[in-house]
């Protein structure tokens, strides 16, 4: 798989596809940024960028998680896909063992989430708050 990696000094960022390099390089290292806010004059690089932005504004969440007994939203696309992950993952554990129940926990410092299982205990990446999450028994 090819890895696009942003030129710009200084910048570390890499991605999957030319396209989402691209929008990176125009959003943080463009000065080329034509959609403004309504609300506060920011001026953005994309429509996209516009529209997330906007939902500060309104306070919308527009993103659901549709996993079954979650619901969470979230303000953009990317969290979405972030927190998608965390449920592929459990997914993973679970089809490996005879898990039943289990629940991811924050931390008081909100810096690591541990899933605890029944039968033993596995952590995960930062997801940003307590999610309780039962699994039907299989």
């Amino acid at each position: 798989m090819d890895i696009y990696m942003c030129q710009f000094s200084g910048c570390l960022k890499q991605y999957k596809n030319q396209c989402n390099l691209k929008r990176h390089e125009e959003a943080f290292h463009s000065e080329n940024k034509k959609y403004q806010c309504a609300h506060c004059k920011k001026l953005l690089s994309s429509k996209q960028n516009l529209k997330e932005h906007e939902f500060i504004h309104t306070n919308a969440n527009p993103y659901v998680c549709k996993e079954f007994g979650c619901g969470l939203r979230f303000r953009h696309g990317s969290q979405h896909s972030a927190h998608k992950r965390i449920h592929t993952a459990i997914k993973n554990i679970v089809s490996r063992s005879s898990v039943g129940k289990f629940k991811l926990v924050v931390t008081e410092n909100n810096s690591l989430e541990t899933l605890s299982i029944n039968v033993q205990e596995i952590t995960l990446p930062a997801i940003g708050r307590s999610q309780p999450y039962c699994l039907p028994i299989i």
